[in-house]
């Protein structure tokens, strides 16, 4: 897959936009036309009457011009997304993805890995992957990318959903382009789900239920019969005075609902949309057979609940409210026919909007393995260890991205990589960390192999200190490497990747500290990675040659040059480069 394919689909859906654009300037002049002829038919009707009765023929052919004009509005807008969607996946495969939402709200420093492995902000991971066509899938995403709650069957049944979802390419466009076509709002879903919990205004009520009907039905009767006896006249008016009066005593409860509900239809209106995408559609994959069954018995039914919150918004119009209630109380109609279709639905909603949110979730992974086809789905062997070929950091385009192979826990469970500054360990753990955390997603990993273990991911990089919690760097970081022990006691299998711990003291405490807990880290059911500048350290391979291994990345000086392969290599760097660096640069003799 290239970025010429996206392109030569932006082009496409640029052209069928220029098609759309000379439609609706049809529609329009059929449209202008239209209300000249209403009137000029009015005028002429006044001296020949047979103009009038073209009158109401032309009244609905106006309205059926400005309804299909709508629609091809609405379909431009949807092509104009789609065109915008891929011309960002240009610049996409060209390492430019800052047109995606970046997740910044989901930054948590205080995460056990997310924000040492650049999981969310700009330029992030997320960013990188997010393909959600709505808010709700959004926060699904991320908590799927930070919680890596999934079994080992389920990992396997994402896998399978994944690799079916990558093959289909216009359903997760035409998702991602009717997603677009509603502002951001569907994050905040708590005051609907409230509602769904409330008691019944009128329904099931047996006055209400009588009144709404005989009321209505008695005026209506009274203005039939002017015709036949104006003394009915005074009655229309006491009946029509009263249903107002009648529907002003409950104002404020309806009003309060109405509140409660506004802004919620449009936002339910795209939700159906979306979910009739998946009508009809056939899948393999177990999973999406589920989101498809919910789909099918959602879609219908957010589009009525849609209608039902669009009808109760219309008494925002005070002429339809003041005549919708004096003949027909339309209130008291609108409340009970959505507080039916909460007694019916109230239960399912819920998992409706959840299933929306999983399978949206999900397309950006589909997204990911469609861009980029090369990259492995992740093995779980029954052997508690990490072997990747050619992993590297997805981030990194391939041009420069250096990827390299590795083996942990087989035997040694404890990794020690050296290195003089630069020379790429900490981009190294985070290549593994955001791997891992892919692989643990069912997500497509950068390798072209790449199996591990199932446990809890716990990072020391960018541990930093908080004035507001009066914490300075170094506590900070012992709390970090407390709460890691702690989680080791209990007994839960971890993968652990360090970077320069112990950063804020002394060299000889930091490498005596370094020592005692690494050799604790060796007594645990863990995967360790420990970036270190400390070579003294690297002794420690022959006092515990089954469970520690050393590695490193190494620099060259040639030619007065400092320059880096970024390879993982076996051993202990020997290389140092900062004296260099200071000198090249002026900064000592």
């Amino acid at each position: 897959m290239t970025e010429n394919f996206y392109q030569e689909r932006a082009h496409q859906f640029q052209s069928q936009i220029t098609v759309v654009d000379k439609i609706i300037r049809q529609l329009a002049w059929t449209r202008l036309l239209i209300a000249a002829l209403i009137l000029l038919f009015g005028y002429f009707g006044f001296n020949h009457s047979i103009f009038f009765s073209a009158i109401p023929l032309l009244v609905i052919g106006f309205f059926y011009f400005v309804q299909s004009q709508q629609k091809k509005e609405s379909e431009r807008n949807l092509l104009l997304h789609l065109v915008h969607l891929n011309q960002r996946e240009v610049k996409a495969f060209q390492f430019d993805f800052s047109h995606f939402p970046a997740g910044e709200q989901f930054i948590n420093p205080t995460h056990p890995f997310s924000h040492d492995l650049d999981v969310f902000g700009i330029g992030s991971v997320f960013q990188y992957i997010n393909r959600c066509a709505t808010q709700i899938g959004e926060k699904k995403l991320a908590d799927d990318l930070t919680s890596l709650k999934f079994t080992k069957e389920e990992i396997i049944e994402r896998q399978e959903a994944i690799r079916e979802l990558a093959q289909q390419l216009e359903l997760r466009q035409q998702c991602w382009a009717i997603g677009q076509q509603i502002q951001k709002g569907d994050g905040h879903l708590n005051p609907l789900f409230a509602w769904l919990r409330e008691p019944n205004l009128f329904l099931g009520k047996r006055f209400f239920q009588i009144a709404k009907w005989v009321f209505p039905f008695i005026t209506c009767a009274a203005l039939v019969a002017i015709v036949f006896d104006s003394t009915f006249e005074i009655i229309f008016f006491l009946l029509f005075i009263s249903q107002i009066g009648f529907a002003a005593a409950y104002s404020k409860p309806i009003s309060i609902l109405q509140n409660k509900l506004a802004g919620y239809r449009m936002l339910l209106e795209n939700y159906a949309k979306l979910l009739s995408k998946w009508k009809g559609l056939t899948f393999q994959s177990a999973v999406l057979n589920q989101h498809q069954q919910k789909a099918n018995e959602a879609a219908e039914n957010v589009h009525a609940f849609s209608k039902l919150v669009n009808a109760l918004e219309t008494r925002m119009n005070m002429f339809a409210r003041f005549f919708g209630n004096g003949l027909f109380l339309y209130d008291f109609h609108s409340v009970t026919r959505l507080e039916a279709w909460r007694d019916q639905n109230a239960h399912e909603l819920q998992p409706w909007i959840d299933s929306l949110a999983e399978w949206d979730a999900l397309l950006s992974f589909g997204t990911l393995h469609f861009n980029q086809p090369g990259y492995a789905f992740a093995e779980f062997e029954d052997d508690f260890s990490i072997k990747a070929t050619a992993a590297g950091h997805l981030l990194i385009p391939s041009s420069e991205r250096v990827n390299n192979s590795f083996d942990l826990g087989n035997p040694a469970s404890v990794m020690l990589i050296t290195g003089a500054n630069m020379a790429g360990k900490s981009t190294f753990l985070r290549a593994v960390g955001t791997n891992y955390v892919l692989a643990l997603n069912g997500a497509p990993v950068c390798a072209t192999h790449w199996s591990c273990p199932i446990g809890h991911l716990r990072t020391g990089m960018r541990t930093s200190d908080s004035l507001q919690e009066h914490k300075s760097y170094f506590f900070a970081e012992l709390n970090r490497l407390q709460s890691i022990v702690q989680e080791l006691k209990s007994s839960k299998p971890m993968i652990i990747l360090l970077d320069e711990i112990l950063k804020g003291t002394n060299s000889t405490d930091k490498q005596s500290g370094s020592r005692e807990l690494i050799k604790q880290l060796i007594h645990y059911k863990a995967l360790v990675m420990v970036a270190t500048h400390d070579i003294a350290l690297g002794d420690m391979e022959q006092q515990f040659p089954n469970q520690i291994t050393n590695a490193c990345f190494e620099g060259k000086i040639e030619n007065e040059e400092l320059t880096f392969d970024y390879c993982l290599n076996k051993g202990l760097a020997q290389k140092a480069n900062a004296t260099f660096l200071m000198r090249k640069m002026g900064i000592i003799p």
